[in-house]
């Protein structure tokens, strides 16, 4: 069974019971198995993890401003070093790794949900949800939109390379953030108000009624993968409380 085979309802419910263990689990070994099960599962179900590359440097920098933040900030356990008024403590290791695990988990969990579905199985879900279709189909749009404003600003970029703008080293993208960046923004406005006049000009919203090429329907294994899910969060829910009671 492949992911492109699950509802989006199931991957959702995937999603949400992730998210739950990355902000429960309070260790780096249980943040660790939690990350293992998501990359394992992930490998299981597509057999690949090059959808996962550009993550890695996304984590790099977050996990660089976790840790410095942490070396800054932190307060707790026994000083171990101090070099003027720069402090660093002996729990800002472990916590910096606990907080890069707990990022890292969210940050696999959104990129399995959003990039195993299509446009409108993310429309069809929320309708599902009684998300009224205007607002649903919005979603949809902007999935759709993502990678077409991305080809839109790599043709930007290299547009003005050939006008003489350096982008080699990372200063030189930062530099080129304002004549890179308006260019789009005009390019992401007109290609807006020509959807939007395309949308009204073939009656978009005349009739409550809708037809699709496709329709969501909870298969038995998604019924029995989301009951399961739930079925975990409820009984973890339940021990973490009970003790309060």
């Amino acid at each position: 069974m492949g992911l492109s085979k699950l509802d989006p309802r199931t991957k959702l419910a995937w999603y949400v019971l992730m998210i739950y263990f990355s902000l429960i689990s309070g260790t780096a070994l249980q943040l660790s198995m939690v990350l293992l099960v998501e990359v394992v599962t992930s490998l299981i179900l597509t057999g690949s993890l090059k959808r996962y590359k550009a993550m890695i440097v996304v984590l790099f920098l977050l996990g660089l401003q976790i840790l410095t933040v942490q070396l800054v900030f932190c307060r707790e356990g026994v000083l171990i070093y101090q070099w003027g008024i720069l402090k660093i403590y002996s729990e800002a290791i472990p916590l910096a790794i606990t907080g890069i695990l707990k990022a890292s988990i969210i940050v696999f969990a959104s990129m399995q949900f959003f990039t195993s579905s299509s446009a409108q199985e993310f429309t069809l879900m929320l309708m599902k949800f009684k998300i009224p279709y205007r607002f649903a189909m919005l979603v949809g749009l902007s999935v759709r939109f993502l990678p077409i404003m991305k080809a839109e600003y790599i043709s930007i970029v290299d547009s003005q390379r050939t006008r003489g703008l350096k982008m080699e080293s990372a200063m030189d993208n930062l530099k080129g953030i304002f004549p890179t960046f308006l260019p789009f923004l005009y390019r992401s406005v007109r290609r807006a108000a020509e959807t939007a006049l395309a949308m009204e000009l073939r009656g978009y919203g005349r009739t409550k009624t809708r037809t699709f090429t496709s329709n969501l329907a909870l298969k038995p294994y998604d019924i029995a993968l989301i009951s399961g899910m739930l079925m975990v969060i409820s009984i973890s829910l339940v021990n973490k409380v009970l003790p309060l009671l």
